[in-house]
């Protein structure tokens, strides 16, 4: 199993809940979370709040007998902290003192202002969050976190922190994915071929396909669409060195175009007889989808694994390096 770890932020009204915090973090700590926060708040401590909220995974909300300090809005840090893990939609849990009268007087608000905004702070948390949890002692505190953490991981799952360690241990596992992944490609790759019922072709016989080309005569440039028949080896011929070494499928329309680029002037000027130049050609896609097929179902080329990437490269095969070797021979014997 990974072993993960979760960020939780705690956040408090201030000092006054000094002793609550040593509690609550020395109950997540021994439960294998991280936590953090900030006891004492002042406009510059804000925008390293907002970060650390950003970045946990959970939200915890302490809250004893007072409302905090006051931001220059007239709300308190604690609240705008709560405001904020809000719009982040953080998984949220409020640990609330049963019985904040109770509390000693230096533990409560003091001014008539205060109290009414703590009151009114309460009430508005009781009325929106759904994990609300009260505690009456350190001990209540203590067995509150410790029941209401592992509910708040099952019900907010989390990506959580994965210990170093246990990252060859993942990639084990993305590895055998991309195994399972190709394997699958190439089931899929033959049930289409099989399904389209493609016939092999010898080297010699022609496959014709029109392809895109900007002509460029007399200053000017015409888009053409000129016809090319090609013997199946002399594709071979262009599209193989593009795939050894291993290449991604991309290549096979970079490579045809580059070489229709050097090539098209001879198409060009049966249409346009005082073209000088040539750019831009693209093959035709249907034709390149064929082109494809074909070498794949003439075992011309296969997939050999993915790149850094994950893009499927594809090689020469021997039985294609062999083919092109009989038809190098044969015009050196011409």
């Amino acid at each position: 199993m990974i072993d993960k770890r979760y960020h939780v932020f705690i956040c408090t009204s201030g000092v006054d809940m000094q002793a609550e915090r040593v509690v609550l973090s020395q109950a997540l700590v021994s439960q294998g979370f991280f936590s953090w926060g900030l006891e004492q708040r002042t406009p510059l401590t804000t925008a390293f709040a907002r970060r650390q909220i950003d970045d946990c995974d959970y939200f915890v909300l302490l809250l004893g007998g007072c409302y905090g300090d006051l931001s220059a809005s007239g709300v308190s840090y604690m609240h705008l902290e709560y405001i904020y893990a809000v719009t982040k939609q953080k998984p949220i849990l409020v640990l609330m003192h049963e019985a904040p009268d109770s509390r000693a007087p230096e533990l409560q608000e003091k001014t008539g202002e205060g109290k009414s905004k703590f009151s009114d702070f309460r009430q508005q948390l009781q009325r929106e969050r759904d994990v609300v949890v009260s505690y009456r002692n350190m001990r209540d505190l203590e067995m509150a976190v410790r029941h209401a953490m592992p509910q708040m991981i099952e019900r907010y799952p989390s990506a959580g922190w994965i210990r170093p360690q246990n990252t060859q241990k993942l990639q084990e596992e993305v590895d055998q994915l991309r195994q399972k992944i190709a394997q699958l490609e190439l089931k899929n790759n033959v049930f289409r071929e099989e399904a389209i019922q493609i016939p092999r072709v010898h080297p010699d016989e022609l496959f014709s396909f029109d392809y895109k080309v900007h002509a460029y005569q007399d200053g000017n440039f015409k888009e053409l669409r000129p016809q090319r028949k090609m013997k199946w080896g002399e594709i071979l011929a262009v599209l193989g060195p593009g795939f050894s070494p291993a290449a991604p499928e991309e290549n096979f329309s970079r490579v045809i175009n580059e070489f229709l680029n050097q090539t098209s002037l001879g198409d060009v000027r049966q249409v346009m007889p005082r073209a000088h130049a040539t750019a831009r050609s693209q093959i035709n896609i249907r034709a390149l989808h064929t082109i494809k097929m074909q070498l794949k179902h003439n075992n011309w080329i296969v997939p050999s694994g993915r790149d850094n990437r994950q893009r499927l490269l594809w090689e020469l095969t021997p039985q294609a390096e062999k083919t092109l070797m009989t038809m190098n021979q044969g015009k050196k014997a011409i």
